[in-house]
């Protein structure tokens, strides 16, 4: 009878993670020894509601690592049927770097520092979670948070050269990757999935040779939008759905350079570093 009536607790030991990018962090915490799973998949956070799959596996997870209602609005309800120690709401960490950023952007992971604050946060709630490794997960958590100094240094230093290249973005979503080297973006709308409003276009209307950035997979809409504007194009794959399976965070953040790089290289008195 014992053992039927806490059959929960034995069971509990995959972490789940809204999305890609947040699991790559996570597992830098994890590193196999806790299976990490990606809830959202191929789909657009702000508009993803839960299978019923989805909605077993938050019920039995170890730990939920999600960034809050303004990203992912439809776990809001699954969420807070979690007891309070098994989940994390990135976005209501105080500690957060926005310098640059929205105050609304909650694309907090395109940041290397703010990565390196996720994974602290993951490391101290699973070492309460998992007391017996609890100086495992906070020492890998300080190593992370080494590297992304690192990491956040090197991708400023790469773009630090194009704060005077017109950059416009089809939502509010990359201030947090170009923000900290001085880099302005230009939004044509929130962050919330929202449409491109006609006062933005107008605003920006011959802002300049630079370049517009869109979301992944590219496609013709925003090719338009970029060509009406003057600008060249790109696709930034923000949520890592082109990575191969073995991807790590650095290899999000690098792989994000490439393709920003891939645009901005071409602007004529752009850095060509």
């Amino acid at each position: 009878m014992a053992a039927c009536s806490k059959p929960e607790s034995a069971n509990r030991d995959e972490l789940v993670a809204s999305v890609r990018p947040l699991a790559l962090i996570a597992r830098e915490i994890t590193a196999g020894d806790i299976p990490v799973r990606v809830l959202i998949e191929g789909a657009d956070p702000h508009h993803y509601a839960p299978t019923v799959a989805d909605r077993a596996a938050l019920e039995r997870a170890l730990l939920l690592v999600w960034l809050g209602p303004q990203m992912e609005g439809v776990l809001a309800k699954q969420a807070s049927l979690l007891p309070a120690d098994q989940r994390i709401q990135l976005l209501d960490i105080a500690a957060l770097e926005f310098g640059g950023a929205s105050a609304s952007d909650p694309h907090l992971w395109l940041r290397p520092s703010n990565a390196a604050i996720a994974a602290a946060q993951i490391a101290e709630r699973l070492a309460q979670l998992r007391p017996q490794q609890a100086e495992l997960f906070m020492a890998r958590a300080r190593t992370f948070a080494s590297a992304m100094s690192d990491l956040q240094t090197v991708l400023d230093r790469a773009l630090l050269g194009y704060r005077e290249t017109p950059i416009v973005v089809t939502h509010d979503a990359y201030g947090h990757f170009f923000g900290s080297a001085g880099v302005k973006t230009h939004a044509l709308g929130d962050g919330s999935g929202g449409g491109h409003g006609a006062k933005a276009m107008l605003k920006l209307s011959g802002i300049g040779d630079g370049c517009l950035f869109g979301d992944m997979p590219a496609n013709d809409r925003d090719r338009q939008l970029a060509e009406n504007l003057g600008l060249r194009y790109a696709a930034l794959d923000l949520l890592g759905d082109q990575l191969g399976e073995g991807a790590d965070y650095r290899g999000l953040i690098e792989s994000l350079l490439s393709q920003a790089r891939s645009c901005l290289s071409l602007v004529p008195n752009g850095n060509k570093g």
